[in-house]
């Protein structure tokens, strides 16, 4: 028995590794594709671009090795089966459970070992190449803004952004807390804006589009100020910015671990938890200023009641009330954006063991899959690009959905690995059957013929 768990997990170890190869290199060359040339245009020492290569290889192998684990299992049993070795082992006692055992106890090790990777060697190389990538682009200031991520790094100044496209320098739901006023309170919000550098004067200059400024007394919290605009121009003084490599930076969601991402969303709820209060407080303090304590009704007086009724039905809103209604929509504008963020974490908390379990579930359905079929080599990448589409199709839709609110974080995460693991509990199942659901040989003729025919023709 150890004879043939020790052939079956060393029939697997080439197609791992060539599968581990081929999907890392086509990674490699859309990275360079995409990096290079802006690389080059930059006059950058040859181990300063090597370094930012080797730097984008850890988030490369994150998503590879689950690749990797499909292509050696449909082509180890592919070639098992269409060999007759899967027969002869059959003959010898062996189940299809006990097939399996060596290459899901391995798998298991490589999910462990994955999610260690993904949680503390992934986003300090995320971080480091993140970083390097800025120190090359000190024209394109966008690359110092987060999705999602509070940039703090301009004293009295918070800059929450909800979307940043670094080509364009395009910005997308901008959120930003004044604090340079000791005396007043000051959000700006704004539908979109652009960001651009100023390299004379060092300033990162900030043109809004359709937002508004909203202004509070910090004494007087009834002193409340609303200001439209269409387009509003702000500049920022920064520190020197010359080219030199930076040691620190700031860390968007794929560059922390999991414990940081959690002490995050612990400080955005309590961040809800004050703006929350801070609504209750305006509107306590307006409710009492509209109604006074001998117009308000005992608990348990019946006709206080319906006076307390008719005056209230009475009251028209006066400008006052109307800047206190502004202000809490922008209360609850804020609160959005915390919670936007916080969905946006889970995910990435979620994202860090999801994919590593991927390891499992590509051998419950590669090795039934690769009996069924009989055929390793060009069937085993079909098979596998086509459980690719469809597994990170899950992921990315269900990772979008999460971000808008539509579905639960953990959710989004998981269904890949239900709908794709669930499909290859199905298929153990029937192969430990014996039963051939799909007539794999029958398409495999059909597929040749017409390739015959293609050829003549």
């Amino acid at each position: 028995m150890r004879i043939i768990t020790r052939y079956i997990i060393k029939e697997h170890i080439g197609p791992f590794f060539f599968g581990l190869s081929a999907i890392a290199f086509i990674f490699i060359l859309n990275v360079v594709f995409r990096e290079l040339g802006r690389l080059l245009g930059k006059g950058l020492p040859v181990h300063v671009i090597l370094e930012f290569f080797f730097l984008n290889i850890a988030w490369i192998l994150a998503l590879a090795i689950p690749m990797a684990v499909l292509i050696a299992c449909l082509s180890t049993f592919g070639r098992f089966s269409s060999e007759n070795e899967i027969t002869a082992l059959k003959a010898s006692g062996m189940n299809m459970l006990s097939l399996m055992t060596p290459v899901l106890l391995i798998a298991c090790l490589l999910a462990l070992g994955m999610e260690r990777f993904n949680n503390l060697v992934l986003p300090n190389f995320n971080y480091r190449a993140k970083i390097l990538m800025h120190d090359i682009r000190k024209t394109r200031p966008t690359m110092t803004l987060e999705s999602h991520v509070f940039f703090e790094e301009i004293p009295d100044y918070s800059i929450l952004v909800h979307d940043v496209d670094d080509r364009s320098n395009h910005l997308e739901g901008i959120i930003i807390n004044d604090s340079s006023d000791p005396k007043k309170n000051r959000t700006i919000t704004a539908d979109s804006g652009t960001l651009s550098f100023s390299e004379a004067d060092d300033r990162m200059i900030l043109v809004l589009y359709d937002g508004e400024i909203h202004e509070t007394d910090r004494a007087r919290l009834e002193n409340y100020q609303r200001y439209i605009f269409t387009k509003q121009t702000f500049s920022f003084a920064l520190e020197d910015r010359t080219l030199k490599r930076s040691t620190e930076g700031v860390r968007g969601d794929r560059d922390k671990t999991s414990q940081m991402m959690k002490d995050e969303i612990e400080v955005h709820r309590s961040r809800i938890r004050d703006r929350q209060g801070r609504i209750r407080n305006l509107m306590d303090r307006e409710f009492r200023r509209l109604y006074p304590a001998s117009w308000q009704p005992s608990p348990d007086s019946t006709a206080g009641h319906s006076s307390f009724s008719m005056i209230a039905g009475s009251r028209q809103p006066d400008s006052r009330t109307q800047r206190l209604l502004q202000q809490v929509r922008s209360e609850l504008n804020i609160i959005d954006g915390y919670k936007r963020s916080i969905r946006a974490l889970e995910v990435e908390v979620d994202k860090k063991v999801s994919i590593p379990v991927a390891c499992i579930v590509f051998v419950l359905i590669g090795a039934p899959l690769g009996m069924m079929a009989r055929h390793g080599g060009m069937t085993a990448w079909i098979l596998s690009l086509i459980f690719f589409l469809i597994y990170w199709s899950c992921l990315i839709g269900g990772e979008q959905l999460a971000d808008r609110g539509y579905i639960a974080p953990w959710i989004a995460m998981w269904i890949a690995n239900i709908l794709v693991g669930g499909f290859g509990v199905f298929l153990v199942l029937h192969s430990i059957r014996e039963t051939t659901f799909i007539q794999w040989e029958q398409w495999w003729l059909k597929i040749k013929s017409l390739g015959r025919r293609h050829g003549h023709s």
